[in-house]
């Protein structure tokens, strides 16, 4: 396989700026971040001095540029007698110190960039999920990392319509891909039903009486075959989020209804769910078997 050949950047001038406008102006300009050398100066404290590789030069892009910074020295803070063996020439103890002003500098500025970590498009990637958390918003891992940021960004507006029939259609739209159907006050048995051949468990269905204004239908343009175990799951996990906490629900997809293999499919809330069936197949409902519901062509 050959093997890419790298990318060939200009080195941009860095003279002047400040240590963090140097970071992302070389991140912008496809470097990676700087190496820091911290330098005493009378310039203003975190005024880059130089640069190595120079200004204008070509190299790879993968080059970590060194910047030389001012900075001030921690042995300004020592006991005269020290102060005065580093004036004389002994920069061993200057040179040693400067390792605590680095490691001060690096915990000063995760505390200052403390409030960027609750920026949705200014924390790292892996703080997201745990963001989502802080407000009950379910992300997807496979989602790319602009349709996170975007979403946690919009959470507040998609929370001024939770509970309703456009928030649920807008949260299964942005999970699954597609626009689901709810057809409220429906649901697709009536109490007891008997199939054509009456196999408990498969077309045979017994259910508690439901009440219509507090049931809904959500159907699903998708093939079951195109959905994983898992998917289904957490399709479920968020009409249960959504939904208002006193309602029922029955999830379909084209018309068919999903019995999973591992475990029971259940209907409803998790205080009060119904179980549809535990077998391994994927039964039809067909016309002789549910009645047409209110809404339904």
């Amino acid at each position: 396989m050959r093997e890419q050949t790298k990318r060939k950047l200009s080195v941009p001038d860095l003279e002047g700026l400040q240590v963090s406008d140097a970071s992302v102006f070389l991140t912008l300009n496809g470097f990676p971040r700087p190496e820091v050398v911290y330098e005493e100066s009378y310039e203003p404290v975190l005024t880059v001095l130089g640069q190595d590789p120079p200004k204008g030069q070509i190299v790879d892009s993968d080059t970590i540029v060194t910047i030389r910074v001012s900075q001030r020295s921690f042995c300004e803070f020592l006991p005269g007698i020290y102060r005065a063996s580093v004036y004389e020439g002994h920069t061993h103890l200057r040179d040693f110190l400067w390792i605590f002003r680095h490691i001060y500098d690096g915990i000063s500025k995760t505390v200052d960039n403390i409030p960027s970590l609750f920026r949705p498009y200014d924390t790292p990637e892996d703080f997201l999920p745990w963001l989502a958390s802080w407000i009950a918003f379910v992300l997807d891992e496979s989602w790319p990392e602009e349709k996170k940021r975007y979403l946690l960004r919009r959470a507040v507006d998609y929370y001024r319509i939770r509970g309703t029939v456009k928030g649920l259609k807008l949260f299964l739209s942005i999970f699954v891909g597609v626009e689901p159907e709810i057809i409220e006050n429906a649901w697709p048995f009536h109490g007891f039903q008997i199939g054509v051949h009456s196999t408990m468990d498969f077309d045979s269905v017994i259910f508690p009486v439901v009440n219509l204004s507090h049931a809904f239908i959500v159907d699903i343009p998708l093939d079951p075959d195109e959905l994983s175990e898992q998917m289904i799951v957490k399709i479920h996990e968020i009409i249960r989020a959504e939904k208002p906490a006193h309602s029922m629900y029955y999830l379909r997809f084209k018309g068919k209804r999903v019995m999973l293999s591992e475990f029971q499919l259940l209907v409803g809330d998790e205080d009060s769910a119904y179980v549809i069936g535990s077998g391994e197949e994927i039964v039809e409902l067909g016309e002789a078997e549910v009645e047409r519901l209110p809404g339904e062509e």
